[in-house]
């Protein structure tokens, strides 16, 4: 058998076992393209699939704004509040994770596994939210600058 396919079988057994359907719905799609032989979709997804997540999260972020559950009073009461300006902290360090991870990826694509895994089991196992690969790599890439110095 295909390990490609084998590998996704095994992330939505684990999807499925943990009731992630997240998980199990990603893998589902992902190992209907493989079986479909929708080469040039997964080639697609495989090079975009992270950015236009990223929109798509960005979307979902900015809308509050324009519904209305963010108002310009509730900005300028940002600074008042501890809870917010740790908020905007640990925004801005996540934000620079990511891009550093972003970055760190692209220059060393063996890692990719790890963080997949690493991503796979939080999902599966702590009840996780697939958004946070970036951010592991950043965290590595921090890590293994500081480890050199």
């Amino acid at each position: 058998m295909d390990q490609g396919i084998l590998s996704i079988l095994i992330i939505l057994c684990l999807g499925l076992f943990s009731k992630n359907n997240t998980l199990a719905l990603a893998a589902t799609i992902v190992l209907g393209l493989k079986l479909m032989n929708m080469k040039q979709v997964i080639l697609f997804l495989d090079e975009h699939a992270i950015k236009i997540g990223v929109i798509i999260l960005t979307i979902g972020i900015l809308t509050p704004f324009v519904s209305g559950k963010i108002t310009l009073r509730d900005m300028e009461n940002l600074l008042r509040s501890p809870v917010a300006i740790l908020a905007i902290l640990a925004g801005t360090l996540t934000v620079t994770l990511s891009g550093k991870g972003l970055g760190f990826i692209s220059d060393n694509p063996s890692v990719v596994a790890g963080i997949v895994l690493g991503s796979v089991i939080g999902v599966a196992f702590f009840k996780g939210v697939p958004i946070g690969p970036m951010t592991a790599a950043g965290i590595v890439a921090v890590i293994l600058s500081l480890m050199k110095r």
